[in-house]
């Protein structure tokens, strides 16, 4: 097993889906191709929620986006270039769910979201 990347991929983007409750992972579209993606919550009082039912759909919770500072009740998945571009029909019913969508290539938003996106990387399977 490879260690996990230190950096995003080049074109990676976290998603910020607005989360109601401890059912948000019932909003979250399936991921194709047996592809599993990882979520942060904004906030502790999101969870918990069943790993196995989140794990169907896709999806690995790894923990609360930032435990000192929360970001509020959001949910944020990783999703890489390559699912983008090898699943158009998946993204185009993703993308729209989003409050926002984070362009991991810009210095600004890396810096902002480095204790997140570190906890995203961490789980990530290379």
């Amino acid at each position: 097993m490879s260690a996990p990347p230190t950096t995003p991929a080049d074109g990676a983007v976290i998603v910020r889906l607005r989360a109601t409750g401890r059912g948000w992972f019932r909003t979250l579209p399936p991921v194709p191709g047996g592809r599993i993606l990882t979520v942060t919550v904004g906030r502790a009082e999101l969870l918990p929620v069943p790993t196995e039912e989140l794990l169907d759909r896709g999806y690995r919770l790894v923990g609360v986006a930032v435990e000192h500072r929360p970001i509020g009740p959001t949910v944020d998945v990783l999703v890489p270039p390559e699912l983008r571009e090898e699943e158009p029909a998946w993204w185009a019913g993703f993308a729209p769910l989003a409050e926002r969508v984070f362009d991991l290539r810009m210095g600004p938003v890396r810096q902002v979201l480095a204790a997140e996106i570190d906890v995203h990387l961490r789980h990530t399977e290379a």
